[in-house]
C-alpha cells in the first residue's frame, strides 16, 4: 500500500509537458532592400513537427531553417524549447505580412514588415565586424566576352560557419573558377580577414543586366554573452553585397568569320617526325593548337583546315582545356590530323589564318599559321604513274596471233582443260564428306574469337604487320560472313580507295624481300572510318555442294 501511495505521489510530482505557446521575432524591421533579416520562431515544448514555411518564399529569398531543442532547469523547475531561425531577404520594396504559423494546434502571431528602398551597404554601419563586397573587372562588354567578378568578405572575430549565396540572372553564364582564397586587409585603419571568391561571367545576349550582390549568412562567436570564451555563445550574422549594373553590347557588324572575342590568342604548330622532307604515301602527324586567354573552351572555334591537290588530311576529333592561371583563364583546343601526301614534288600547305575582337584595343587581329612548304620524295614500294603502261614486245605479239590461228593447238587446249575440270569434280566428290567436317569446325571455332577493335589498334600502333593482317582476316570473316583468299580480295569487299591503298602497303611490307619500316597508324584511321554494313551468312556465296 505505501509503495502505491509513493508511486501515486511521484507521478503526480513530475512536470507535465505541454506546448502552449509559439512566439515569433524578427531581428529588424523595417528592412533595407536587399538587407538579410533573422526570423525566429520558438514553442515552449520539445516538439518533432515542423511548421510550413513555404508561405514566405511568396515575398522572400529564404535560407534555413535551422532547428535546435534546449532544456533549462532552474530552481527546481524544468522547462524546455524548441526554436527555428530562418534568414529572409526580401524580393521587392513596399509592406508585407509574415503570417502565423501552427503547430499542435498552437499558433504564433503575425508580422507586419517594411522593406525601403535604398543600400544593403549601410548595414555595414550596423555591424562594422562583417560586410562584403563585389567587384566587376569591366561593367562594358560585348556578347560572349568574358568577365570576372569578384565576391570578398571581410570580417573581424570568428566566423564559425557561414553560407554564401550564387549569383545567378537570366541570360548569364556564371561558374565559380578555382578554390577561395583566405587573406587579410586594412580596412579604414582596422585589419579584416577576407575570403575571395571568383567566377567567370559570360553574357550571352546583349542588353541590360543587374547582378544582385550575393549574401552570406553564418554565425560568429558572441563573446560579450559569456564571462568566459569558453561559455561563449554563437550569434546569427548575414550581409549582403552591392549590385552590380552590366551593359552588353552586340557583336561588331564588320567582324569577319565566326565571334572570338579574347585577351590573345595565338596558333601553334608541331610535326612527327619533324622535319621538311616527306615520303608519298606515308603519314605524318601535324599538330595545331589553338590558345585563347579570357575564352571558356567552349568557346573556341574550330579552325579552317583546308588541303591542297595531291594530299589528304586524316582529322581526330579535336581536344578542349581550361586552366586557370594567375587569375586568368587559359583555353586550349588541340587538331590533331595525320598528312598523307600521293604526289611528289614541292607541297605547299595553305595559310591558316583565325579573326578574334581584341577587348583591350577594341579592333580585330588576327592569329596565323603561315604557308608551309615541302617535298614530297618518290617512295619506290607504291606503283608510280609511269609504270603503269606495259609495252608487248613485237615477237610475241606475233606469236600470239599465229596461234590463234592454229586450230590443232586451239583443240589439243580445251581438251586438256576439260579433263582437268573433269578430275577435280570427281575429286571434290570423293572428299566432299571429310571436307565438309573441316569446313563445320573451322566456322565453329571463328565463332570463339571476336575481333576486338582495341587489337587492331595496338597492332597498329606497334607496327606489327603480320598481327594486323590476322586481325583484318578475323574481323572480315565476321562481318561478310567467309574469309578472304587475301589482302586485294578484302580491299574488293569493302570499296573504299583509302581502305585499299592501306592494304596495298600491308600486301608490301608482308611480301616483299628486303623488309621496309611499315606504319600502321593511317591503317587503322581508314578502318576506323569504313562505313559497312554486316553481311548476313545468306548473302555469302553457296558451297559448291551443299549437303
Amino acid at each position: 500500500m505505501v509503495k502505491q501511495w509513493l508511486g501515486l505521489f511521484l507521478i503526480l510530482s513530475s512536470p507535465v509537458w505541454a506546448l502552449t505557446e509559439l512566439k515569433v521575432s524578427l531581428d529588424k524591421n523595417p528592412l533595407l532592400l536587399g538587407e538579410t533579416a533573422v526570423l525566429e520562431l520558438v514553442a515552449d515544448d520539445q516538439v518533432a513537427q515542423q511548421p510550413d514555411f513555404s508561405v514566405l518564399d511568396q515575398h522572400f529569398i529564404v535560407q534555413g531553417p535551422s532547428m535546435g531543442q534546449q532544456m533549462q532547469i532552474i530552481n527546481g523547475q524544468a522547462s524546455r524549447t524548441t526554436s527555428w531561425r530562418l534568414l529572409l531577404k526580401a524580393k521587392q520594396s513596399g509592406t508585407f505580412t509574415i503570417p502565423s504559423f501552427e503547430i499542435e494546434g498552437v499558433s504564433s502571431s503575425s508580422i507586419e514588415v517594411e522593406v525601403i528602398k535604398g543600400s544593403a551597404q549601410t548595414q555595414t554601419t550596423n555591424d562594422p565586424q562583417l560586410f562584403l563586397q563585389s567587384s566587376l573587372d569591366s561593367t562594358q562588354l560585348y556578347v560572349q566576352q568574358l568577365a570576372y567578378l569578384d565576391v570578398k568578405i571581410f570580417f573581424q572575430g570568428d566566423l564559425q560557419r557561414g553560407s554564401l549565396s550564387e549569383p545567378k540572372v537570366d541570360g548569364l553564364s556564371i561558374e565559380q573558377l578555382g578554390k577561395d582564397k583566405e587573406g587579410s586587409e586594412l580596412v579604414n585603419g582596422e585589419r579584416y580577414r577576407t575570403f575571395s571568391r571568383k567566377y567567370r561571367i559570360i553574357p550571352e545576349r546583349s542588353g541590360t543586366f543587374v547582378l544582385p550582390g550575393s549574401t552570406l549568412s553564418g554565425e560568429m562567436l558572441d563573446r560579450n554573452s559569456g564571462r568566459y570564451d569558453y561559455f561563449a555563445q554563437t550569434k546569427a550574422v548575414s550581409a549582403t553585397a552591392n549590385d552590380l549594373t552590366i551593359e552588353v553590347a552586340a557583336k561588331p557588324d564588320n567582324f569577319p568569320g565566326d565571334w572570338l572575342i579574347a585577351d590573345l590568342v595565338s596558333l601553334n604548330e608541331e610535326w612527327s617526325p619533324a622535319t621538311e622532307q616527306l615520303t608519298q604515301g606515308e603519314p605524318v602527324t601535324r599538330t595545331i593548337t589553338l590558345t585563347a586567354l579570357d575564352v571558356a573552351e567552349h568557346q573556341l572555334p574550330d579552325l579552317p583546315l583546308n588541303a591542297p591537290d595531291g594530299v589528304k588530311l586524316y582529322k581526330e576529333q579535336p581536344q578542349a582545356k581550361q586552366a586557370e592561371r594567375n587569375g586568368t583563364l587559359v583555353s586550349q583546343k588541340v587538331f590533331s590530323m595525320a598528312v598523307v601526301a600521293n604526289k611528289t614534288g614541292e607541297l605547299v600547305l595553305p595559310e591558316v589564318k583565325l579573326p578574334w575582337w581584341n577587348k583591350k584595343t577594341n579592333s580585330v587581329h588576327y592569329a596565323t599559321l603561315p604557308e608551309k612548304r615541302l617535298t614530297v620524295e618518290v617512295n619506290p614500294e607504291l606503283p608510280q604513274q609511269g609504270s603503269a603502261a606495259v609495252v608487248v614486245p613485237a615477237t610475241q605479239g606475233l606469236t600470239t596471233a599465229a596461234a590463234e590461228h592454229n586450230p590443232w593447238q586451239w583443240n589439243y587446249t580445251s581438251s586438256v582443260l576439260a579433263v582437268l575440270w573433269l578430275c577435280s569434280v570427281l575429286a571434290l566428290v570423293w572428299f566432299r564428306p571429310k571436307r565438309a567436317g573441316v569446313t563445320k569446325a573451322m566456322v565453329h571455332n571463328s565463332g570463339s574469337a571476336r575481333a576486338n577493335p582495341k587489337k587492331l589498334q595496338l597492332t597498329c600502333h606497334n607496327n606489327d604487320a603480320g598481327a594486323t593482317r590476322q586481325w583484318l582476316m578475323l574481323w572480315a570473316q565476321q562481318q561478310f560472313g567467309r574469309t578472304p583468299a587475301s589482302l586485294t580480295e578484302l580491299a574488293l569487299w569493302c570499296k573504299d580507295q583509302n581502305f585499299t591503298e592501306q592494304l596495298q602497303l600491308l600486301n608490301q611490307q608482308l611480301y616483299q624481300k628486303n623488309q621496309q619500316s611499315w606504319q600502321g597508324k593511317m591503317l587503322w584511321i581508314c578502318w576506323s572510318k569504313l562505313s559497312l554494313e554486316k553481311t548476313s551468312d545468306k548473302s555469302a556465296l553457296p558451297e559448291l555442294y551443299p549437303e
